[in-house]
């Protein structure tokens, strides 16, 4: 089930020194406004509860939704 983004509440967050908003569940695309990006945060087998990675879509080990007002490359560095 995904989630319309117009009617969750979300929480202010910080990634990589970027504020951003999080939702803990997966939220529809076609209902991101124009001007928020949205990515989808994974956790991994060995990470526990911490999150583990950002990207475009997440498949297994998700973890929440992620929102920004800008296009980010969330590469490790």
């Amino acid at each position: 089930m995904r989630y319309d983004y117009r009617k969750i509440k979300t929480e202010k967050v910080e990634v990589k020194g970027i504020v951003c908003e999080f939702y803990d569940m997966r939220i529809d695309r076609a209902t991101v406004p124009d001007g928020k990006y949205l990515y989808e945060v994974a956790g991994d087998d060995d990470s526990g509860a911490e999150p583990a990675r950002v990207g475009k879509g997440v498949l297994v080990n998700f973890y929440g939704s992620l929102y920004a007002t800008n296009h980010y490359c969330w590469r490790k560095k």
